[in-house]
């Protein structure tokens, strides 16, 4: 029986794919490729990344068990659109947001919250049949802290440094020089006229941090503004599922500044962070094979 792990994110996509006998799981291979959250890059592209990546897990066998975590299932109507393009890629599909799965490599379905923070944001909290969402909602409803809303911000300051409003930092100058922008012209361009790609607005972030570790004042208060308003949603989270730690990934929790501004944000209410630096494929990938009794072998 073949059984395959997906984690579908905005950034990248990878499936692992395990092969059970007699409860006994091998690791047949393992795909990576670019991101499928189809709010995104749209259906038709995120569909044939998945396909990808599972298929070449598998070396072209069609699975038994498909557990996919995906970035961008956030709503009913998002599930029904997945389920349409998605639910022929085995002969069993299970489909859930990225953060289920991510949570539940850590709790095996007890309690526990998590947060995640990459191009998006998204927290989730479960306690027994309890499920509490925050956040998850996509770029424009939501996404606070996330990368998308750093790299908006700084393009936002960015704006009015072009126009005279506010004064030139050195995360400015890196911006106009990174993005090749002279004017603000180029920067509505660069926005609107190549399109708005989520991705390519969540990249910026870097550069806020880069410029943060340089000692800019006003990139280290967007990040810091950035982790603590998602902190205090988290925290809200965390309390009303009664969990004392939250687990956190993404990206953006690489930036110092950025972490510990999200940690200052939970200990107001004793509350501990806890990070994840475990591969998120892992999640889908164990809850198919806790599905079916199997165990993975360690060699």
């Amino acid at each position: 029986m073949i059984v395959v792990g997906v984690d579908g994110g905005g950034t990248k996509t990878k499936a692992i794919a395990v092969e059970c006998v007699n409860g006994a799981g091998k690791i047949i291979a393992e795909h990576e490729t670019e991101g499928s959250n189809f709010h995104n890059v749209g259906i038709r592209k995120a569909t044939q990344r998945i396909r990808e990546a599972i298929m070449e897990s598998t070396r072209g066998a069609r699975p038994d068990l498909v557990v996919m975590g995906l970035a961008g299932l956030d709503s009913k109507y998002d599930y029904e659109v997945l389920w349409e393009n998605l639910h022929g890629l085995g002969k069993e599909v299970i489909m859930d947001n990225d953060s289920f799965f991510l949570l539940y490599s850590e709790t095996r379905g007890g309690k526990g919250v998590i947060t995640i923070s990459g191009t998006g944001s998204v927290i989730l909290g479960i306690d027994g049949n309890k499920k509490v969402r925050a956040e998850g909602a996509g770029w424009f409803l939501s996404d606070t802290g996330s990368a998308y809303w750093v790299g908006r911000e700084a393009l936002r300051y960015l704006t009015k440094v072009l126009q005279g409003v506010e004064k030139e930092t050195e995360m400015t100058k890196a911006l106009t020089k990174s993005l090749r922008i002279r004017d603000v012209d180029d920067l509505i361009y660069w926005v609107y006229h190549k399109g708005h790609r989520v991705e390519r607005v969540a990249s910026v972030s870097k550069i806020v941090d880069k410029a943060s570790r340089k000692g800019d004042s006003v990139a280290s208060s967007i990040l810091s503004r950035a982790a603590s308003e998602l902190g205090e949603i988290a925290s809200r989270v965390a309390r009303e599922v009664g969990s004392s730690s939250v687990y956190v990934v993404g990206g953006m929790f690489r930036s110092k500044t950025y972490a510990k501004e999200f940690e200052k944000a939970l200990l107001k209410w004793r509350i501990k962070t806890v990070k994840i630096d475990k591969d998120p494929t892992m999640g889908p990938l164990m809850y198919g094979l806790d599905r079916i009794n199997c165990k993975l072998s360690e060699s």
